[in-house]
């Protein structure tokens, strides 16, 4: 009996080990934060599925015709501002692209966006416009220099274009500003799902 309970205790530590590494680092990640200077990459958060629900491409600025937060959505971006609130996060501005899952999402979590060009969806751009686009998102993180934290909410074709990383909706990289279009990423904190 004596094995298996053993066996068992170690089992259980083995299971719960990875997750405290990651919760230790997920601290770690937001007292930087909280010493402001970075930049919050972020994907807004989880919309309606589905052929009737609107289309993913489309800009309306009616919000009618565009694919939309979902109800998990917004409880998803009331969860990512409450644990920048709780975490006493100082933020500079909120940064979004114009479509409406990306505004709702920054409204929600921060009471305010600000929609910029350079955060609209790459897929729905020609080529050229998107390279430039890319190039102007990386320009505005590596050149950051407030003393808050940016926070940028986009898609993720724009944060794969900059990052090389796809993230899920309403998770987030933070990234370290080094001048010009250079930026170091930091971590990456996900919701619980």
């Amino acid at each position: 009996m004596v094995k298996k309970t053993g066996f068992f205790l170690f089992s259980l530590y083995l299971i719960t080990l990875p997750l405290s590494g990651y919760a230790d680092e997920e601290g770690k990640i937001w007292k930087k934060l909280q010493k402001g200077g970075l930049v919050v990459l972020m994907r807004h958060a989880s919309v309606n599925q589905g052929k009737e629900v609107g289309n993913p491409l489309l800009r309306d600025p009616s919000c009618l015709k565009e694919r939309n937060l979902s109800d998990k959505g917004k409880r998803e971006a009331a969860r990512i501002g409450e644990k920048f609130v709780a975490n006493n996060i100082p933020i500079e501005s909120v940064l979004t692209s114009p479509y409406c899952r990306t505004i709702e999402t920054a409204k929600i979590a921060f009471d305010r966006a600000q929609p910029v060009e350079f955060l609209s969806l790459l897929e729905a751009l020609p080529e050229e416009k998107a390279e430039a686009n890319s190039e102007t998102l990386m320009r505005r993180i590596g050149s950051y220099s407030g003393k808050g934290n940016l926070v940028l909410i986009t898609h993720r074709p724009n944060i794969s274009a900059v990052t090389f990383e796809g993230i899920e909706k309403g998770a987030f990289l933070i990234l370290k500003p080094a001048g010009g279009d250079k930026f170091e990423e930091i971590g990456k904190i996900e919701l619980e799902r």
